[in-house]
């Protein structure tokens, strides 16, 4: 009996460190959302090349709109 345990002890341990369905699940669901969150921080990024581009031409009101607009954004995807 003993050397069946010594045998099937390895193999047990095998098992449990095997990912199972659900975990691989849960895994591609952090990835989707850490891509989600660096979306919306590229999309920050954009926004406050926007609002830079609006400031050099003279458009203070859109650039102050843009800039606020890409801190909520960054902001959001920070807390993700």
């Amino acid at each position: 009996m003993k050397k069946i345990m010594l045998v099937a002890a390895p193999f047990a341990f095998a098992l449990t460190a095997c990912d199972g369905p659900a975990e691989e699940v849960g895994e591609e669901m952090d990835d989707v959302t850490e891509a989600q969150a660096e979306v919306m921080d590229e999309q920050s990024d954009v926004l406050d090349a926007q609002s830079d581009m609006a400031a050099e031409a003279g458009d203070t009101g859109e650039a102050a709109e843009l800039e606020a607009e890409a801190e909520a954004l960054e902001d959001a995807a920070d807390e993700i």
